[in-house]
């Protein structure tokens, strides 16, 4: 969830979450923060969707405008595209690749669905 009190803004996260969640959620709500300010300023914004977000290709795609900015910015702050363009090296990698997704989503510390999220905007 995100919102703002007292003009302060305040990110909450489930703590349950596997820690890569956590960053991915935090950084998710950050952008809400940064993008979506006035919408949060006049209610409390909590993510319900989110949970099933990056289940699989489908639904990582998001229905809401508000939601795919959010995880866009929160893939692009937490996989930067310089870095990624260096650990690629100019090359590209196979969607398909599972192996190659999950070994690239450790060294991000993320998901391989937000390491896929991000690999297909890049």
């Amino acid at each position: 969830m995100a919102y703002i009190k007292d003009g302060i803004g305040i990110i909450g996260v489930n703590a349950l979450h596997h820690p890569n969640r956590q960053r991915f959620s935090a950084a998710h709500e950050l952008a809400h923060h940064v993008l979506h300010d006035e919408d949060i300023r006049q209610a409390v914004h909590v993510d319900k969707g989110i949970r099933v977000l990056f289940r699989d290709d489908i639904s990582a795609l998001g229905t809401e405008p508000i939601e795919i900015e959010a995880n866009a910015f929160a893939s692009e702050l937490l996989i930067p595209g310089d870095l990624l363009a260096a650990v690629l090296e100019g090359g590209g990698v196979d969607l398909e690749d599972e192996a190659a997704i999950e070994g690239l989503a450790r060294r991000f510390r993320v998901s391989p669905a937000a390491m896929r999220f991000r690999l297909t905007r890049w």
